[in-house]
């Protein structure tokens, strides 16, 4: 690394950390430059915490992290870390008068082993900002309200499959109720909250 490059570096603070202990009960924790729902999500997925902002004693601890990646398909790169080090961070963050937002995922709800089987699609954005803002915007992954009838209402549908104006859904709760074709213009978006 040139001089040029290290003193970029040092004066770049990195606004993003990821961390904790993953799905396969591995530390993990990478740093990244800039705040992305993306990051955020497959951090969620992995079980792992993101940090933004983080305060200045948090920060001087993640500087520690290696860096991540967001690769264009959307997917992240959180390399494994030492155990001691997401204790530490652990550790910061519950310090008192600590100013670190964290975003931690959510518990995992129990599903058995026949509400897993069938399609598999990731849903986009398990926080309020990746939800579709329009109609057009509507892609594969998306969670949108599709109408089941008069009698049943409205669900919860992840969007598996869109053809032009066609949307195939299949129920985000149920997976094993089947598919249903819906017309763009027959489901309702949830509200996705402030830009």
């Amino acid at each position: 690394m040139g001089k040029q490059q290290e003193k970029h570096a040092a004066n770049t603070t990195d606004r993003l950390f990821v961390f904790g202990i993953d799905e396969e009960a591995k530390p993990r924790g990478a740093r990244f430059a800039d705040f992305n729902d993306k990051i955020v999500n497959v951090a969620a997925e992995m079980r792992l915490t993101s940090v933004y902002p983080a305060s200045a004693a948090f920060t001087e601890i993640a500087m520690k992290l290696p860096a991540g990646r967001l690769y264009a398909s959307g997917k992240a790169f959180v390399p494994p870390v030492r155990r001691d080090l997401v204790e530490r961070l652990e550790a910061a963050l519950a310090t008192p008068g600590d100013e670190s937002k964290a975003h931690r995922p959510a518990a995992a709800p129990a599903q058995t082993t026949e509400e897993t089987e069938g399609v598999k699609v990731r849903t986009v954005s398990p926080i309020s900002s990746g939800l579709p803002r329009s109609w057009d915007s509507i892609g594969v992954g998306h969670v949108v309200l599709g109408h089941a009838g008069p009698e049943d209402g409205w669900w919860e549908c992840v969007v598996l499959k869109r053809e032009d104006e066609l949307l195939t859904l299949r129920l985000r709760d149920y997976p094993k109720q089947g598919t249903y074709l819906r017309h763009v213009t027959q489901v309702a978006l949830i509200n996705p909250g402030p830009e």
